[in-house]
């Protein structure tokens, strides 16, 4: 019986994500495992950025793998499941916001940051990592997803825009503006992009 569970297992890590769903949808639950395998470093490195919490992107992480898993049956095999997860993430995020109102504290924390120094000594790679995730909780959510997708994520313009609903067009303007503003913000930070 144990051979068994390892076949599977290696069968179920030699598929690609769209037929992970559909075995997921099926009822197999080895899938859902491995997808959250694949998944779970890149959810959680999305949610913390966008959140700028470690705790609430794990939650936000759980939350989105938990929808994935009651929404398998709504899952289109035809279309790729990386903008799919990225929309069901987004949506987690965005609620986990909503619910703690982090809009507001962050108002509040970027009130109080206006006091701190602004020449920042960056000695190492994590100084300026540090800074940079500061500068993006600087910028409006909107804007900080479309970054996170951009640049943590490295999704195209096209699975931006599927991720998001909406057309390429806005994706790159909206990119451009995002772009724009995360610079100004690190120049007024003394970080020079």
């Amino acid at each position: 019986m144990e051979e068994k569970e390892i076949t599977i297992d290696k069968l179920v890590g030699e598929c690609d994500d769209n037929q992970l769903m559909r075995m997921l949808a099926a009822g197999n639950k080895p899938a859902l495992s491995e997808l959250m395998k694949r998944y779970r470093n890149k959810a959680i490195n999305f949610s913390y950025r966008y959140l700028g919490d470690f705790d609430d992107a794990e939650d936000a992480a759980q939350d989105c793998f938990i929808k994935v898993y009651y929404n398998r049956k709504r899952f289109d095999p035809d279309k790729p499941f990386s903008p799919w997860f990225y929309t069901i993430l987004v949506n987690c995020c965005r609620d986990r916001l909503r619910r703690k109102n982090l809009f507001a504290e962050f108002i509040e924390r970027y009130k109080v940051q206006q006091n701190i120094d602004k020449t920042p000594s960056i000695s190492d790679d994590n100084d300026l990592a540090e800074y940079f995730n500061k500068a993006l909780m600087k910028l409006a959510p909107a804007k900080r997803e479309i970054i996170t997708l951009r640049f943590t994520q490295d999704m195209s313009y096209q699975e931006i825009a599927e991720t998001l609903g909406i057309n390429q067009g806005t994706v790159m303007s909206r990119l451009f503006r995002a772009k724009k503003e995360l610079e100004k913000i690190l120049t007024n930070m003394r970080i020079y992009v």
